[in-house]
């Protein structure tokens, strides 16, 4: 090798390690593994911290549900329509679904409702591939007696 090809290549090594100290010193991602790229176990930790939240959301929901008598709802915005009746045990809900509506959109109705006790598990269901970009517009009866899936099925048209 002659003398150019070495300096050319001293002066490359140089410069790498230059932009590595300057993007490790104002924190800088040029695509170099992170600490927080393998954090499973706080990940486990987080979905342990969840799990009791909703454990201690259904709980406290448990104790509210003996306070309300037969009440009858009705909210109307330019696009839905709901009502709500509660019937000893078994609370009965309309739920309209129209163009564009979301998986989060509809778990929180049927939350609010009081159909189901945690949005964040029929958002899931709704989300995964067997349900995904199949709800139907409509008005659907509903009711709490009826289980995440069967709630699910019957709003997207999936054979029961």
């Amino acid at each position: 090798m002659n003398k150019s090809a070495i300096r050319a290549f001293g002066i490359a090594i140089f410069l790498v390690g230059a932009l590595l100290a300057l993007s490790s010193r104002f924190d800088v991602n040029i695509g170099l593994p992170t600490k927080e790229a393998g954090n499973l176990q706080q990940v486990e930790q987080l979905q342990d911290k969840l799990n009791k939240a909703n454990q201690e959301i259904a709980s406290l929901k448990g104790q509210l549900k003996p306070v309300h008598t037969t009440e009858e709802t009705s909210t109307t915005d330019s696009d839905e329509q709901a009502v709500e009746e509660t019937n000893g045990d078994v609370t009965k809900m309309t739920l309209q679904l129209y163009s564009g509506i979301t998986p989060y959109i509809v778990a929180q109705k049927l939350e609010d409702g009081g159909i189901i006790t945690n949005s964040v598990e029929m958002e899931l269901l709704l989300a995964n591939a067997k349900y995904a970009r199949s709800l139907q517009i409509g008005s659907y009866e509903v009711n709490s007696s009826m289980s995440l899936e069967e709630i699910a099925k019957l709003i997207t048209g999936k054979k029961q």
